[in-house]
């Protein structure tokens, strides 16, 4: 599945930067707690993201580490370029590697921290025990995974009516759009497969019905290119998978937005 519905590196850039205060994007708070693990650890030598988050290239680029990039789509990497501290496809102080994240070939180089900002929730569930496999096994010992996912939402968000959520924001009990969007999404969330997302949320509510929101805040045409579909376990579950491969080391949540409550960012360390 392609994560943006066009291959024009500046149109999706140019969209990228629409989505910004949204959950497919970290938050002020979030790339903050990232610059404080790479400044941690900038006496290390070999670091690795998957994908090709802005907010964190740009630190590795203010700081001039080099630094690895993972991820099966070039055209994203390239794409994402244009939003970093040194606006070009690919910096001087990165090397891309075409993989997917599950087919990771084996490597002789092995990385002190890697960084995945909502990279996990890429992959389906079933998939997740694997993610993490390959994530240990591309560290040193000790070596960190800075994982970024979104959880799964209280029930009560996901069983309510679109026009409760609508009356809601009309009343400012939802804040602000960024949290209504994520709200559209939670009563997406599929309970089987833990999947939502924004074409998901457009297919399920419909054009006509979330027009609605239109005046204040058009909700089809924000997110109508990108792609992305996460897949959002409940928290306890992960929590469980995760330390059959990695100690967790610290949750930081970031703060900005009700739905932050939804997006914890572990700090996990390789067993």
């Amino acid at each position: 599945m392609q994560y943006m519905l066009t291959n024009d590196a500046m149109q999706i850039a140019n969209e990228w930067q629409k989505y910004k205060g949204y959950t497919v994007r970290p938050l002020d708070s979030t790339t903050s707690y990232y610059q404080k693990i790479i400044r941690d650890n900038i006496q290390k030598e070999n670091f690795l993201i998957y994908g090709g988050t802005p907010e964190i290239r740009s630190i590795f680029q203010n700081y001039s580490l080099y630094v690895t990039l993972l991820d099966r789509s070039e055209e994203i990497i390239r794409a994402m370029g244009y939003l970093t501290l040194e606006r070009v496809p690919i910096a001087s102080n990165e090397s891309f590697i075409k993989e997917n994240w599950l087919c990771i070939e084996e490597t002789k180089r092995k990385y002190d921290l890697i960084l995945g900002d909502d990279a996990i929730n890429m992959v389906r569930w079933c998939d997740f025990d694997l993610f993490l496999y390959n994530a240990h096994r591309l560290l040193v010992e000790d070596g960190l995974f800075v994982c970024h996912l979104l959880v799964k939402p209280y029930d009560h968000f996901i069983d309510q009516d679109f026009f409760d959520i609508v009356n809601q924001y009309h009343r400012k009990t939802i804040l602000s759009q960024f949290d209504l969007a994520s709200r559209l999404n939670f009563i997406c969330y599929d309970k089987n497969s833990y999947a939502m997302g924004w074409q998901r949320t457009i297919t399920m509510l419909g054009k006509k019905r979330l027009a609605v929101l239109n005046t204040q805040f058009d909700f089809v045409d924000t997110f109508k290119f990108c792609n992305s579909q996460f897949y959002c376990p409940p928290q306890m579950q992960f929590e469980q998978l995760v330390q059959r491969y990695f100690k967790i080391v610290e949750i930081f949540y970031p703060h900005e937005h009700e739905y932050c409550l939804f997006e914890p960012v572990y700090c996990l360390q390789r067993k």
